[in-house]
């Protein structure tokens, strides 16, 4: 898995883990699996929907694109083929942290999952809120109606239009949620620039019609 480990407060810190192929499928029940009672992964219905998690396993299978803790040795997680995985950390004044994953397709940002996680994460208190980004499909090989192209446009902006390698209209999802988060205040620490469409460690709705899927799982940890 590729990890990342961020600092948030003197007491508390952030692990940030993608899955690949080589991690296994991580819609399967084996993925994690030494783990698995501490982990809430929702059922995604690309919407809008935030669930806070309250200790570590609580809403397992909520409908929801997006979830929340502050309760550290919760571990949350999404899965995705192409869609954009984002992890959300930040800590509130009185120093308690706060973590989240946001699965964002183009239904999701329209809908507006990412300005809903972040108006619940600043509820929270939480101030100076950073991202990092998976890797999800590009722009290059992501080839869209112009309806739904103007849908998404007009809630993120001009920002979002792109073109195919072959010029075709095409969705730049990492535009769109990076626009996303701009307006909310948030950082974006990392992009993680890999294409699931064509990175041989990633599976792929759009190109191969995988059911696979890879996953982006976040928790709080205490530091040393």
């Amino acid at each position: 898995m590729l990890t990342f480990s961020r600092r948030i407060s003197d007491e508390y810190s952030v692990r940030v883990r993608f899955s690949d192929r080589s991690d296994g499928d991580a819609s399967q029940p084996t993925f994690l699996s030494g783990e698995r009672s501490d982990l809430t992964v929702p059922s995604q219905a690309h919407g809008a929907e935030v669930f806070t998690v309250g200790r570590p396993g609580e809403g397992n299978g909520a409908a929801c694109d997006a979830l929340l803790t502050t309760c550290p040795g919760a571990l949350l997680g999404v899965r995705t083929a192409d869609c954009v995985p984002i992890a959300i950390y930040g800590v509130s004044f009185q120093n308690t942290p706060i973590v989240g994953v946001i699965h964002a397709g183009w239904r999701g940002i329209r809908a507006g999952v990412i300005d809903n996680a972040m108006r619940q994460v600043r509820g929270h208190g939480a101030e100076h809120v950073r991202a990092i980004i998976g890797p999800h499909i590009s722009t290059d090989q992501y080839e869209f109606g112009a309806v739904d192209l103007g849908e998404v446009v007009a809630v993120v902006g001009d920002k979002a239009e792109g073109h195919t390698k072959s010029g075709k209209p095409a969705l730049d999802l990492g535009a769109a949620v990076r626009e996303q988060l701009r307006r909310n205040s948030v950082v974006v620490d990392h992009h993680i620039c890999r294409c699931t469409a064509t990175d041989g460690r990633y599976w792929s709705h759009r190109a191969d019609r995988d059911t696979e899927r890879s996953a982006l799982i976040v928790d709080i940890k205490r530091s040393l």
